[in-house]
C-alpha cells in the first residue's frame, strides 16, 4: 500500500521527494509582494465584503469549498467565507486525497476566501496577520489562498507536505510558506495549475 500511495504522489504532483527542509518554506519580507505580483499577472479581484464574495460566487468565479469531507474539513471558517477560486478548490481536492491515501488522515484547513472587512477585523484580533490594502495586502483576499493547519499532524505528515509544497512552488505552480506562530502553511496557488492538471490528463 506505502509503494502505491507513493506512486500515486508522483502523478498527481512534479514531485522529488528530496527532503525539503523547513527554511524552504520560510517567508520573508518579499513573499507578500510577490503573491500579490502573481494575484495581478492573473488577473484576481480582491473582495471588499460579503456581497462581493456572493457576487462572484453567483457568476462562477468562486466555488463553494464543502465544511466536511472524507479528505478535508474546515475548521472555525465562517460561512460566508467557505469559497475560493476553482483552481484552488481543484488543488486541495487532489492534495487532500493524495494526504488520505498515504496517512489516512484528514487536512484541516482553518482559512479560504476573506474581504477587506474581514481581514481588517482579523487584523484588530491578531497583531501577526496581514495588511487589507497595498502591496502588502493578504493574498486571501484573492480567494486564490487557503491555510493547512499543522496542529495535529505528525512530523512524517508535515515533512511530507513540505516536500510537496516546496516541489510544486519551484515548478512555478503556487507560492506556499510555512508559518510558526500560527502553525500553519499559507498556500496560493496560482491560475496555471489547471494547465498543470490538464497536461496530466493527456
Amino acid at each position: 500500500m506505502q509503494l502505491w500511495a507513493c506512486f500515486l504522489c508522483m502523478c498527481l504532483f512534479p514531485v522529488s521527494m528530496w527532503a525539503a527542509g523547513r527554511n524552504a518554506l520560510v517567508a520573508n519580507i518579499h513573499s507578500p509582494v510577490i503573491q500579490n505580483t502573481h494575484a495581478d499577472t492573473d488577473h484576481l479581484s480582491r473582495m471588499l465584503n460579503s456581497a462581493m464574495i456572493r457576487r462572484f460566487v453567483r457568476h462562477g468565479y468562486l466555488v463553494p469549498v464543502k465544511s466536511s469531507t472524507h479528505s478535508w474539513y474546515l475548521h472555525a471558517v465562517p460561512s460566508t467565507n467557505r469559497y475560493c477560486r476553482p483552481w484552488t478548490r481543484l488543488f486541495l481536492k487532489r492534495l487532500s486525497r493524495q494526504f488520505h491515501a498515504k496517512f489516512g488522515d484528514r487536512l484541516r484547513i482553518t482559512s479560504l476566501v476573506r474581504s477587506v472587512e474581514s481581514q481588517i477585523a482579523l487584523a484588530r484580533r491578531n497583531g501577526n496577520a496581514a495588511k487589507a490594502f497595498g502591496r502588502l495586502r493578504s493574498s486571501h483576499l484573492t480567494g486564490a489562498t487557503l491555510d493547512i493547519s499543522k496542529h495535529s499532524m505528525t512530523a512524517a505528515e508535515q515533512r511530507w507536505m513540505r516536500n510537496v509544497l516546496f516541489s510544486l512552488r519551484r515548478a512555478g505552480y503556487l507560492y506556499a510558506i510555512e508559518e510558526f506562530q500560527q502553525p500553519t502553511f499559507h498556500i496560493m496557488i496560482f491560475r496555471n495549475y489547471l494547465d498543470y492538471v490538464a497536461s496530466m490528463a493527456h
